[in-house]
């Protein structure tokens, strides 16, 4: 083996690691289990090889319907509508489900926030007068609702679930934009390095085969 080719595969098998250590963090046919939702179709799952493949043809439509449910303000029913939109896209279902992690108790609120913001600041141009959305509005309307006042909240709810599901759906085709051409340059980036290491290999036993057809045969002495 050369240096070049040693080289290549070490490079390779340090790829092959990472993948491994990132698909730990996502669901797997052997940890389906352990998520609440996921386990209710873990036998469905498990049959379907599409939802397991990592082609860009799979990926691609996961990362972006993945992205937007993580943004839209359904909180709660994320990941049964990311089995879902799998199964009815025939989708990768590890992509999907782990993008809905965006938006966890931590950062579902500064995520809706922005998303609702973004909502207002698409709108506004076209005169459409939204509600403005601070903490003192906030908590009358936490107020209002802990107290059983649905109605008088009703209208004022409903246009900020507009609003921030407008503005979630904006950023979720954006990021899902920039993960999808991520995606595909990294594929692509992996089919250019493997074709390079092929004809490597190809090239380093034509060159054996070559040299051991050049070499001499030993010559047969036999005694009498």
């Amino acid at each position: 083996m050369t240096k070049e080719e040693h080289k290549m595969r070490m490079l390779r098998w340090e790829r092959i690691a990472r993948v491994k250590r990132l698909l730990r963090l996502m669901p797997r046919k052997a940890t389906l289990h352990r998520y609440p939702v996921l386990r209710w179709f873990g036998k469905a799952a498990r049959t379907r090889s599409y939802l397991w493949s990592f082609r860009v043809k799979t990926v691609i439509p996961a990362i972006y319907v993945g992205c937007v449910l993580a943004l839209l303000p359904l909180y709660g029913i994320q990941l049964p509508l990311a089995v879902a939109f799998a199964f009815l896209l025939k989708a990768n279902l590890p992509v999907l489900a782990s993008l809905q992690f965006i938006t966890n108790p931590v950062s579902a609120v500064p995520a809706y926030f922005t998303a609702y913001q973004v909502g207002r600041a698409i709108l506004s141009p076209f005169g459409f007068e939204s509600p403005s959305l601070n903490m003192q509005e906030m908590r009358l309307l936490t107020d209002n609702l802990l107290a059983g006042n649905w109605g008088y909240n009703l209208s004022y709810v409903g246009a900020v679930w507009l609003l921030t599901a407008l503005g979630g759906f904006v950023l979720g085709i954006f990021l899902g934009t920039i993960g999808s051409l991520t995606y595909r340059l990294a594929a692509y980036e992996v089919i250019v390095f493997n074709e390079k290491l092929r004809k490597l290999q190809t090239s380093i036993r034509a060159n054996q085969k070559s040299g051991n057809a050049k070499e001499p045969s030993s010559p047969i002495t036999n005694d009498k």
